[in-house]
């Protein structure tokens, strides 16, 4: 029995067979026992009913998968790619596949729930402890090392999400293509709610990595709409009502209001400073270089060595323990703060303590808490997405009522029947007084100034894709125009558009056409795509 088990554990290496060798023995591998800072940040997981949880249902189906086809194992390629293109038979075929359309079924499951106190969350631990042997197996885990510590976790899970990013992306693209573009975008709301449960979890790299993704697709159920708008309009109309509501941003289950700031990296700072440190007094020369060195390379091992010298050079440069412990109050504290403003508020033009930081003097601080900065940033994107995609559907809905009705004469006009209230623009920044200013939007030619006796010219904007690419699109009056102030929080009237939080100086934020899919006929245009 025991030969058959090493057997298995042989298909691993290193600290991850050895893992799976001790679980299957039922036991654990010294220093593996997740100490009280781990079970800290257990803590939410372990208080969560087990019929909520949605990560028992969802990766045991992940790990039957097929592999991702090479064409699409990058999620944006995979978003990007047509139907009927170099690579889709494959892809499409994947897609179809029984153990892909059985994580489908298991992703409409798990996010169906829109109560807030019956939705299911992703409650898998941190650490070896608690997690299906099967999963550890496939690498379907958070890896905490031995002894486990939080700041070096690897979040092996994480590729096994990104499988199923993809599948959604080509499945909405299958869905699309066959005629069905409302289940297409149902596919894609289910995406984003189980994104909006990853932006809850504990440590940065899951928050960020669920903002980032919710983002992404929120962008492609317009960039589904928007299609079939100008083409086979087979929308079912009906159910676009049930649609909109599922992106309303306030008070539901996608609110990111109530989300919060991930507790779990001031738990990691704190147990690295505990493991560093000897209580009331200077560094634990024994265990300072190495943890602070193995934290370092975590994705380069063979860096250990000269990362172990490198930190063994400035131990007599740390703080006490003392100042360790109370910095690090200090910048936690500030972080929380900030989390709690707008971003147009005076707290962010005054320098984050983080960034004060000594990183020599606080070098435990320093490798024990990331900059989580960018997620105040993250969370006005994927606010601005929902919104965006909210209030785009329902211009749609509005327009194919009629075959000739046309497009609304104002933004206001599909409230009430498609949307009670429009929902603020993130962007703007007269919210700050209380005012509720929507999205702006016009028709191009319609509404914009031109003289009478010239001959309608098309709209010009300027559109900088995610990596950088400007595309320079006329619009004509066959397409409306949805977008937000933007980073620079100013009115631009969508003549530069880039869809980022990073100020950029008149650019607004495009929300319809999506870029996506202006980028994707930019490329099919080009014979970039064949």
């Amino acid at each position: 029995m025991i030969s058959r088990m090493w057997s298995l554990c042989a298909r691993g290496s290193g600290r991850v067979s050895m893992v799976v060798l001790a679980a299957m023995l039922g036991g654990v591998l010294p220093g593996a026992h997740a100490d009280e800072f781990v079970n800290r940040a257990n803590a939410p997981y372990a208080s969560l009913p087990a019929a909520r949880r949605s990560d028992t249902l969802l990766l045991p189906a992940i790990a039957l998968m097929d592999p991702t086809p090479a064409g699409v194992r990058q999620v944006y390629a995979a978003a990007m790619l047509p139907a009927g293109k170099s690579g889709w038979s494959e892809a499409e075929a994947w897609a179809q596949a029984k153990p892909q359309q059985d994580v489908l079924k298991v992703l409409a499951t798990i996010t169906k729930e829109p109560n807030i106190r019956d939705a299911y969350a992703f409650g898998q631990p941190y650490g070896v402890e608690g997690v299906d042997f099967a999963l550890v197996q496939k690498r379907l885990y958070t890896e905490l090392g031995d002894p486990p510590t939080l700041a070096g976790a690897q979040f092996f899970y994480l590729k096994g999400l990104e499988a199923l990013e993809s599948l959604v992306q080509v499945e909405a693209t299958r869905l699309a293509a066959a005629g069905n573009p409302s289940d297409a975008i149902d596919v894609l709301i289910n995406w984003v709610f189980f994104c909006r449960q990853m932006a809850d979890r504990e440590l940065f790299t899951e928050a960020d990595w669920g903002l980032r993704s919710m983002a992404m697709a929120l962008e492609r159920v317009r960039d589904v709409a928007y299609n079939d708008l100008r083409g086979p309009k087979a929308l079912v109309v009906d159910r676009l009502h049930g649609q909109i509501d599922r992106l309303k941003i306030e008070g539901s289950y996608l609110d990111l209001d109530r989300m919060t700031f991930p507790q779990g990296n001031k738990v990691a700072a704190e147990q690295v400073i505990a493991r560093v440190y000897i209580p009331r007094n200077g560094i634990d020369e024994r265990t300072f270089a190495p943890t602070l060195s193995r934290l370092g390379t975590t994705e380069f091992p063979l860096r250990l060595f000269s990362e172990t010298g490198r930190w063994r050079t400035i131990g007599d440069q740390q703080a006490n323990w003392f100042d360790a412990t109370e910095k690090l109050a200090g910048v936690w504290e500030d972080q929380v703060q900030r989390w709690g403003v707008r971003m147009w508020d005076r707290r962010f033009a005054v320098v984050s303590e983080q960034s004060k930081l000594d990183r020599t003097k606080f070098a435990a601080i320093d490798v024990g808490l990331p900059d989580m900065s960018v997620l105040y940033f993250r969370r006005m994107v994927a606010r601005t997405e929902a919104v965006g995609s909210q209030t785009a559907l329902a211009v749609v809905g509005w327009t194919r009522l009629g075959a000739t009705r046309g497009y609304p004469t104002t933004i206001s006009a599909v409230r009430p029947q498609w949307v009670k209230e429009l929902m603020p623009d993130p962007f703007n920044p007269n919210r700050e007084f209380g005012a509720r200013p929507p999205l702006e939007y016009f028709v191009p030619i319609r509404d914009t100034p031109r003289n009478e006796r010239e001959t309608p010219q098309p709209y010009p904007i300027e559109v900088v894709t995610p990596d950088g690419r400007v595309l320079n699109v006329p619009l004509k009056d066959d397409s409306f125009v949805l977008y937000s102030w933007g980073s620079d929080n100013g009115k631009s009237f969508a003549r530069r558009t880039q869809n980022t939080y990073v100020k950029v100086e008149n650019a607004d934020y495009l929300i319809w056409p999506p870029v996506i899919s202006l980028e994707r006929d930019t490329r099919l245009l080009l014979g970039e795509i064949k």
